[in-house]
């Protein structure tokens, strides 16, 4: 496999020679909130669509696991002796932002423009956006995600305004999410969380709209996390990206990460592990073209955060997304420790 793979927003770009990854095309931005789209068909559904459900930040059960539905039962791990245990909560008590998807009883099917609790939700034909509980770590529900075949498409919720996360205006960001993909499908670029906004005044873009995005880069692999950087530059989207060695698997797995975009360090960790799968400092390994791969990365001052499945490339296979129990802060956010 050859060692470049760019890819971020996605702009289109050039392989080494030798190198067996797809070629890349698109030249689409991330979408904001809002954007013109339309859901479409696919996955599994819920209830009639409807906007409501409590506002601002929500605390996470504290009781864990429930049972499952279809794709895997319960939303939890099976060790050795048979009996599936759930990831546990974390209790995320003075967090910033915390969401467990459990107080939206009013929401099942998420339509496009759709607003509930702090979330505003764009959804692109293709794709389905649910709360439910066919998997799930705390509580009833869980955000699902499910992208069809063959299709771009996608769906994603987006967080901004007088949030407290956003009060301070933040440069330095950590979080974590509990995330379970079957069916695994792959394209070469999915992503499922994001912070953005101007870049932090210290940088010499200042202003210009950043972001930091958690994703997936997979080409003919399987699904393997990554990080993707975009810059809104007038004189050129700037697209860049690096992969970890570490494959998303299909069960239950708590992502946390660090993003801060003064240092322009980036950390991804996996299951609570000390070290991380995935680092950046200062730029990553890989940039679309004319973008040089050292140009470093300047970070946002966040002022949205976004959570979802979203491909910028047609799908190779189906793909069902839950996420649940994500929080973000200014201080480190742990996971739990994995069931034994």
């Amino acid at each position: 496999m050859g060692s470049l793979f760019a890819i971020g927003g996605c702009g289109s770009g050039s392989r080494a020679p030798g190198d067996d990854e797809p070629p890349l095309s698109g030249g689409e931005e991330e979408p904001d909130a809002g954007s013109s789209t339309t859901g479409g068909k696919g996955g599994a559904g819920g209830g009639a669509g409807a906007s409501g459900g409590a506002g601002g930040a929500t605390k996470m059960d504290a009781s864990a696991g429930g049972s499952g539905g279809a794709r895997g039962g319960a939303g939890g791990n099976v060790p050795d002796g048979g009996v599936i245990v759930p990831p546990p909560p974390i209790d995320c008590a003075g967090a910033l932002f915390c969401e467990n998807f459990d107080t939206y009883p009013t929401v099942t099917t998420i339509a496009d423009r759709q607003k509930f609790g702090p979330w505003q939700a764009t959804l692109k034909t293709g794709a389905t956006m649910v709360l439910d509980g066919l998997q799930k770590v705390s509580g009833s529900s869980a955000l699902h995600v499910h992208i069809d075949n063959t299709v771009t498409a996608g769906g994603r919720l987006f967080a901004s305004g007088n949030r407290p996360i956003f009060a301070a205006k933040p440069t330095h960001l950590y979080g974590r999410m509990m995330m379970y993909i079957n069916p695994n499908g792959t394209s070469v670029h999915w992503t499922f969380f994001g912070a953005s906004g101007p870049a932090e005044p210290s940088s010499p873009v200042a202003g210009i709209h950043t972001q930091y995005i958690l994703s997936s880069l997979a080409g003919r692999t399987p699904n393997t996390y990554a990080f993707v950087y975009g810059q809104s530059n007038p004189a050129g989207y700037h697209d860049c990206s690096s992969r970890a060695t570490t494959q998303m698997p299909s069960t239950w797995a708590c992502v946390s990460f660090e993003l801060d975009s003064v240092a322009r360090k980036l950390r991804m960790y996996k299951d609570g592990a000390a070290t991380p799968i995935l680092s950046i400092d200062d730029h990553g390994k890989a940039c679309v073209p004319p973008t040089n791969v050292n140009d470093p990365w300047y970070g946002p001052v966040v002022n949205q955060l976004f959570v979802g499945a979203w491909s910028f490339h047609p799908m190779n296979a189906p793909l069902d997304v839950w996420i649940d129990d994500l929080v973000v802060d200014t201080k480190p956010v742990s996971c739990p420790a994995p069931p034994r």
